[in-house]
């Protein structure tokens, strides 16, 4: 500290510490008067042999490093004399990070995105302590903090001593220890260190905690020489600014209070202040957590629906109607007991039930649990027999007072009534002299008041958070007493354990029933998404994004529609309104947007309660592309934190080629200490249900002679059999792959940062562009015509008309087989939802295609052969709608991830063009309405796109117009695109006559003078992209006004003949002189334009 207080600009100032360190021989120093720091005035120069020894040693180190068995450890953890030396450093390097160095995970992988939950804990001693006393005070911490996080897969991440005291930063949900609940897990660690170090720590002054959650960075930070893992991001400042500003209690943000879905009673919102570095922090809470008072407002947490009755649980209410029947009539007492995963909706089950049982005139008690409530004795208990006796929130002392006096009379002797003071929070006057052992008190507690013998219901949420203590008495109470309750169980957990062996029992059988909730059906989610929106009825599109996202778990769905209004990605309207829409590319976008299929609720009480108004979707939003919600995406990492980070790897990699992929597009992307396990840790992820095999493309030439092992369960369903594998398998099998589960490909696409991320999609864009052409029945070729030679592009225009060698086959096949898959998951209903899906118009893409007034070829182009109606695997079967899905949009997906807007607009273009081909103009409007939002973000970057794209795009989009019976606005784009490609056309009939004499003039002279300058390959290449734009535009332009039947529109005709033949003229003389064999560029058949 005193070297650096006196170092100024341009001087070294060495310590003495440091100076002991150095040699002293090479250096000269100057002592600072009166100080201990020595400045540094010159350094000797080293030899030449001086400066060998040292380049000698360096490479040595650098060859040690690279020693497989040091790996990413420091030498000194290995190469110690002492054999305990490296378990004793490890003690010191975070687990997180010993979990990858054990895999030897590459360094640049070590980082991630990560939502986590960060516990900043000050400790500040008295003036009195000494060093001892610190000493002994921090390892006292230290032991403690680990005691309580560490069972919570919680690690302290670094331990900080300086002037304002010490400082402990915990993480909770670091990379493979995510667990549910972690916000739960961190708020009740946080109270319990608060707790245990204010009373354990000797001469301990003060205490603060403060708690955030959030996406942080969690990686390496520093030299890759001397890294440190640590977390940084702004969640993580925070916390420390709470720790500080907000002393001598557990403080967290508002993301940490809601992520933790614990009752509003446990916290307390404290006043603002200003905190240094952060803007905005939003309501600050105190953490409490369960005081005596609380015991009086444990209810359930959950309201029922304004809308109507709870959807999809027919089966759930019913057993709970017959059970309640046969309780009313013939006394039978009875358990209840719903099990479900998180998210399937047991709150609201019990909510309902709740509500059903109180419309019977039954009076039903609530409690819902808390997992605080496992460590605190006889706490569930307590709670159930305060809200039975009708002890309410709020009250006063002297108001539970009479409420129990008036309650207990005639049950147990007045001369008791004391025994409930320390219980219900009272003070009820003790008999004088009265003295009642342990064992009489304990037995006056288990006594069971009777409440004047009225039908009750207990309803108990969360019940698998029963303390021990409290079940010792509730279950043999359940057992012989004549009641009704109904409780929600969490699977995992010992009590939902013993209620399902209990049912299981032929003696309790007829006393217990236990039920398992199965996820919703499509219809129940659709009817649920339209009573929660308030609509009758939502676009098919966002009906099968729910279903396929949500897996119908009611929870997933609410978060996904949360978070689609919180960014306004749909919009409402009060039904359909024939109002006229607009000439224009935007009326043509919000017309299509307005006219997609949609889903009608069947549901009664939602098509009373919405006033008939309907849900459709932003025109510029995308569903594909939408962000995962932070609730879903922690339930999802914690799923996959249960796998091992060499899994977890493939994952993220798999991740980011889309939810299909191929194996040679994954075995392209992962590192190379990974790729030869790839086989093996696909099938271990297959066989744990997190993937799934589609079907094998064949079997690479280096293993076809291999013994075949076999199938696993996926395979045998589906008839794929595959070459056998283990752990050290090298040869890479040919196959297509599937995520089973949507949110798990999101969150693990998430976790990686951004630079990282676009480094790899840079990887998968090179390896797609090598397919990005038209299938071989097509013969080849860009879907806009010489599209690559027109602008610039890294992609091999040699190579572009097909496959060259078999691995590329291969790979094809691959892609062809992936892309079907994603067709079928875009336009195909889910398994069991047709009768859900229920249309009030049929608008789909296959009816739009059918819609439309002409085909996207027409009249003015080359009679083509079917490509849509082709048999499948026929031997001129079009592949071209699967190459679109598993090539072209993931390609321009890429290049949008990577900030390449040129490239992205390049292959939007080519989606739009090829979804043309395929007769889909609907798809073909989308994606060049992306194109469209590209393009404007463009603009304000100030990126200039090529002229031959802006011309493609209008040119396009005129297309499509024509195909959708918008002739008008078609006939304004294609003047535009022949504008930009220098082929203007008159729009009056004076300019009509000049052009044609003007045209005719150019054909006579391209008759007797066809020689044209020679031009470079490049150059020619450009020249014939642009020539043939123009020839499709002017057939377009064409057709367009043949179909106005006037003498103007004839005339008009035959002027965009005459100027198109003229283009076929030119365009004839090229490749006459690109006949010689060194400048061949013949125009393929298809590309021939009559």
């Amino acid at each position: 500290m005193e070297a650096q207080n006196l170092a100024v600009k341009s001087e070294v100032i060495v310590s003495p510490t440091c100076w002991k360190l150095c040699e002293q021989e090479q250096i000269q120093t100057k002592l600072l008067g009166g100080k201990r720091a020595l400045k540094v005035q010159r350094m000797e120069h080293m030899s030449v042999s001086e400066r060998q020894d040292a380049a000698g040693q360096f490479d040595q180190h650098a060859k040690m490093r690279r020693l497989e068995r040091i790996r990413h450890r420091r030498p000194a953890l290995l190469m110690s004399s002492d054999p305990t030396a490296a378990a004793k450093m490890n003690k010191h390097i975070p687990a997180t990070a010993l979990r990858k160095l054990d895999v030897d995970m590459p360094l640049h992988l070590w980082s991630e995105l990560r939502p986590v939950t960060s516990l900043f804990i000050q400790l500040q001693f008295s003036a009195e302590a000494n060093l001892l006393d610190l000493r002994r005070g921090l390892c006292d911490a230290n032991r403690m903090i680990s005691a309580i996080i560490s069972p919570h897969k919680g690690e302290i991440n670094k331990g900080l001593l300086f002037d304002k005291g010490c400082t402990f930063l915990c993480v909770f949900g670091m990379s493979g220890a995510k667990l549910h609940h972690e916000s739960t897990r961190a708020l009740e660690s946080a109270l319990q260190i608060f707790s245990t170090c204010s009373t354990s720590l000797r001469k301990l002054e003060a205490m603060s905690i403060g708690v955030t959650s959030g996406t942080v960075f969690c990686g390496l930070c520093g030299h890759p020489e001397r890294a440190e893992h640590t977390v940084i991001g702004h969640k993580v400042n925070l916390g420390a600014r709470l720790m500080v500003h907000y002393p001598r209690l557990v403080s967290c943000d508002e993301d940490t209070y809601k992520a933790s879905r614990l009752p509003s009673y446990l916290f307390k919102e404290l006043p603002k202040t200003k905190l240094k570095g952060v803007t905005d922090p939003g309501p600050i809470y105190q953490y409490v957590g369960i005081t005596d008072k609380c015991i009086f407002d444990m209810g359930l947490t959950k309201e029922r629906s304004e809308y109507g009755p709870l959807l999809g649980r027919e089966v759930e209410i019913d057993l709970f109607e017959r059970s309640l029947k046969a309780y009313e009539t013939l006394g039978q007492p009875h358990i209840l007991a719903y099990a479900g995963i998180l998210g399937s909706g047991k709150s609201h089950l019990l909510t309902e039930l709740a509500f059903l049982g109180q419309a019977t005139g039954h009076r039903v008690v609530t409690m819902g649990l808390t997992e605080a409530n496992m460590r605190q004795s006889f706490s569930a208990i307590r709670m159930l027999v305060a809200r039975a006796l009708g002890l309410q929130a709020g009250e006063t002392c002297e108001d539970r007072q009479r409420t129990l006096q008036a309650k207990l009379q005639g049950a147990i002797e007045e001369s008791s009534y004391c025994l409930l003071n320390d219980i219900f929070l009272v003070k009820l006057p003790s008999s004088e002299g009265q003295v009642m052992s342990e064992e009489a008190l304990k037995s006056r507690r288990n006594e069971k008041p009777t409440l004047g013998g009225e039908f009750g219901i207990f309803v108990i949420d969360n019940a698998h958070f029963i303390d021990p203590a409290s079940w010792t008495v509730m279950w043999p109470v359940l057992q012989s007493v004549t009641l009704f309750m109904v409780m929600s169980l969490a699977p995992g957990h010992k009590r939902t354990e013993s209620f399902f062996k209990a049912a299981a029992d032929s003696t309790t059988s007829q006393r217990i029933s236990c039920l398992h909730l199965e996820e919703l059906k499509p219809a129940a989610v659709v009817q649920k998404v339209c009573q929660d929106l308030g609509v009758v009825s939502i676009p098919r599109d966002l009906a099968r994004f729910l279903i396929q996202r949500s897996s119908g778990i009611p929870y997933y769905c609410e978060e996904l529609l949360h978070c689609l209004r919180r960014n306004n990605m749909l919009l409402f309207s009060t039904g359909r309104q024939d109002k006229k829409v607009e000439d224009n590319w935007e009326g043509l976008i919000a017309s299509a947007v307005e006219a997609t299929p949609v889903v009608s609720a069947t549901s009664s009480s939602s098509a009373r309660n919405n006033s008939g108004r309907v849900c459709t979707i932003r025109a510029d939003v995308s569903l594909e592309t939408t962000v995962l919600p932070a609730t879903l995406k922690e339930i999802a990492l914690a799923e996959l934190d249960r796998i091992t980070l060499q899994k977890q790897m493939v994952l993220k990699f798999a991740a980011i080629i889309g939810p299909v992929f191929t194996t040679q597009l994954l075995a392209h992307i992962l590192p190379t200490c990974t790729r030869h396990q790839m086989n093996y840790l696909l099938d271990m992820l297959v066989s744990d249900n997190i993937l799934k095999w589609l079907k094998d493309t064949g079997v690479p030439r280096d293993i076809q002679g291999a013994r075949e092992g076999p199938a696993t369960s996926q395979q045998a369903g589906s008839g794929v059999e595959r070459p056998s594998t283990s752990k050290e398998t090298t040869e890479q099998q040919a196959g297509v792959l599937a995520f089973c589960a949507p949110l798990l490909r999101e969150a693990a696409y998430e976790l990686w940062p951004k630079r990282q991320r676009a480094s790899t999609q840079r990887k998968c864009a090179a390896f797609l562009e090598k397919h990005a052409h038209k299938c071989r029945s097509c013969h080849g070729g860009d879907f806009v015509a010489f599209h690559r030679f027109a602008v610039p592009s890294p992609q091999d225009g040699e190579k572009c008309q097909g496959s060259a060698d078999e691995d590329d086959w291969h790979s094809w096949e691959a892609l062809v087989l992936a892309g079907e898959q994603l067709t079928k998951d875009r336009t195909h209903t889910p398994e069991g939802s047709a009768n859900a899906l229920q249309p009030q118009q049929a608008f789909s893409e296959e009816e739009f295609r059918a819609s439309e007034r002409f085909p996207p070829e027409g009249k003015w182009t080359t009679a083509q052969p079917s490509r849509t109606k082709e048999k499948d695997g026929g031997p001129c079967s079009c592949k071209c709608e699967a190459v679109i899905e598993s090539v072209l949009v993931p390609l321009a997906r890429h290049y949008v991830a990577t900030g390449n807007a040129s490239r992205a607009f390049y292959y939007l273009l080519e989606c739009a063009a090829a979804y043309l081909h395929v007769s889909n103009s609907y798809m073909a409007l989308m994606k060049l309405n992306e194109a469209e939002v590209l393009r404007n973000s463009m603009g304000k970057t100030a990126t200039v796109l090529d002229c031959f794209e802006e011309a493609t795009f209008f040119s396009l989009k005129a297309e499509v117009c024509c195909n959708l019976g918008r002739v008008g606005l078609a006939k304004k784009m294609t003047r535009q695109a022949l504008s930009l490609l220098k082929k203007r056309f008159p729009q009056t009939r004076a300019g009509a006559f000049v052009k044609s004499l003007w045209e005719r003039f150019q054909g006579a002279l391209c008759d007797t003078n066809r020689r044209t300058p020679s031009l470079p390959l490049e150059a020619r290449r450009k020249k014939l992209a642009w020539m043939l734009q123009q020839t499709r535009c002017l057939s377009l332009l064409g057709h367009l006004y043949s179909l106005e039947g006037t003498s103007g529109g004839r005339r008009f005709s035959r002027l965009a003949a005459r100027m198109k033949a003229n283009v076929d003229r030119r365009m004839d003389s090229s490749q006459e002189e690109d006949s010689h064999p060194d400048n061949c560029l013949s125009i393929p058949a298809f590309l021939s334009v009559s």
